[in-house]
């Protein structure tokens, strides 16, 4: 299997895990640790420093695990634990988006969209 192949079946089988319930208690910070570890190590596959570079599905891989942790957080069917894992876990894809944007004006919209984002979310959390 090319590392291609098994990035994407590494991404896909953690994605699966995340998103499918139930979760067992004391498993969580595996579970979201995973996800999003794989989600980052099919994004730098397609990052500028590679032969791959793909700037486009770059981004989508990281907006994906970003918006997955935020649905993940509003979602209240979770346990408490797991939201908050996703919480503590949520900058490791907004860090690789900022470098991802670089100084780019369209780039620099897009991370303020997303930081506005979450602090409407902690706003409504009451946190």
């Amino acid at each position: 299997m090319d590392k291609q192949a098994q990035l994407y079946a590494q991404f896909f089988k953690a994605e699966e895990r995340f998103i499918s319930p139930p979760i067992i208690p004391g498993f969580e910070p595996d579970i979201v640790i995973d996800f999003v570890q794989s989600g980052l190590n099919l994004a730098s596959y397609y990052s500028r420093r590679s032969p791959n570079w793909n700037p486009l599905l770059q981004e989508l891989f990281l907006r994906r695990v970003f918006f997955q942790l935020v649905e993940t957080i509003r979602h209240t069917g979770h346990s408490r634990i797991f939201r908050r894992i996703c919480v503590d876990h949520l900058y490791c894809p907004l860090l690789a988006l900022k470098k991802c944007y670089g100084n780019s004006a369209h780039g620099q919209k897009q991370l303020q969209s997303l930081q506005r984002g979450l602090l409407q979310i902690h706003y409504h959390s009451g946190r």
